[in-house]
């Protein structure tokens, strides 16, 4: 009888969550609708940096957002880094007013505020529009601020999204519905810039008001429209290195450390062990975020992983010690931030 009740219980809840995906689906569909009757540009105010932007090389559109318009440490020296290696700045804000825009324009050779409609891929679209040449580039970089870090330099990183390997390049992957690179960090070489079907996906975006939608249609798109053209698209860090890492690790017997011999971390892990080798994809950047972070210098931790935790993922109150003990980050700018931002909730 119980078992039954829980077989109902468990379908009644899996038809619950498909019945809210396909509203939100719909709605996105909506959406994209009403996208037919938006402007074309939401750009609201625009600076002019200190670096030229017509000469540049490497070119990052970099999409900020913050309701109070707050251009936080963490962004700056993420900010910092970018420029120090090189890249010519196109600052884009989503936020409704913008601070500290003096300061900006020191490391930034553009600053773009617009109003929020289409989210990050909006954002995006405005700022390639912004540089004078994409396909003169050697290189385009998308990143926004969904990410805390880098932990790890910059250039080890670019130092594995080499042009011989693959013309298109993203930090991370994710299975989840399709194969896709994941857009908080994107480089594209000087294939995928000059190719036409890099311009004709961003000509063709529309301003969607629904995250479900463009993460399906542009996110997953994306990838998609790119690799149909005949592009190579890798992952610095691929979901499947990180799984088998884990898998191996737990099978050898050598997962180390004492948060990993906590009994809730280890049935945390027997679960996730048995999810990879079901095949069900997993969020990699959450689900082995300390493992990504310690064991294969990954630079980066997701915002709402530790903001949200929406996979309820144990132990996280111990993400500072792994950065500190892997890193020479300093986590103040993590732990500042956190600090504002959270509410009833600590990590």
């Amino acid at each position: 009888m119980m078992s039954t009740l829980a077989r109902l219980l468990t379908c009644l809840r899996i038809g619950f969550f498909w019945l809210v995906a396909q509203v939100k689906l719909l709605g996105g569909y909506f959406s994209y609708g009403a996208s037919f009757f938006r402007k074309e540009s939401y750009v609201r105010e625009r600076w002019e940096g200190h670096r030229p932007l017509a000469d540049a090389r490497r070119v990052v559109v970099f999409v900020h957002y913050d309701r109070q318009g707050v251009v936080h440490d963490f962004v700056r020296h993420y900010l910092r880094q970018l420029h120090d290696i090189g890249f010519a700045i196109v600052f884009v804000s989503n936020a409704p007013r913008l601070g500290q825009v003096e300061m900006l324009q020191e490391i930034c050779a553009l600053v773009i505020r617009r109003d929020n409609v289409g989210y990050d891929f909006g954002a995006y679209k405005e700022g390639i529009a912004a540089v004078p040449d994409p396909g003169a580039l050697d290189m385009l970089l998308l990143a926004n601020d969904s990410v805390y870090g880098p932990l790890y330099h910059l250039g080890g990183l670019l130092d594995r999204m080499g042009p011989e390997e693959a013309d298109v390049w993203g930090a991370s992957d994710s299975w989840e519905r399709s194969f896709h690179l994941q857009s908080y960090f994107l480089l594209f070489h000087k294939t995928a810039l000059a190719a036409p079907a890099f311009a004709a996906f961003w000509r063709q975006l529309r301003y969607v008001q629904s995250k479900t939608w463009i993460v399906r249609k542009y996110e997953i798109g994306l990838t998609r429209t790119l690799r149909r053209s005949g592009l190579n698209c890798r992952a610095a860090f691929p979901y499947r290195q990180a799984a088998a890492a884990l898998i191996e690790a737990v099978v050898e017997g050598n997962v180390t450390g004492d948060a990993l011999q906590d009994p809730v971390r280890k049935r945390f892990i027997q679960q996730v062990f048995h999810t990879i080798n079901a095949g069900v994809p997993l969020n990699g950047t959450h689900f082995f975020w300390d493992y990504l972070i310690a064991r294969m210098e990954f630079p980066f931790i997701k915002r709402d992983l530790l903001q949200k935790n929406p996979a309820h993922i144990p132990l996280l109150n111990y993400w500072e010690r792994v950065v500190q003990t892997s890193t020479d980050y300093d986590t103040d700018l993590i732990l500042r931030h956190l600090e504002m931002a959270l509410k009833n909730r600590s990590v």
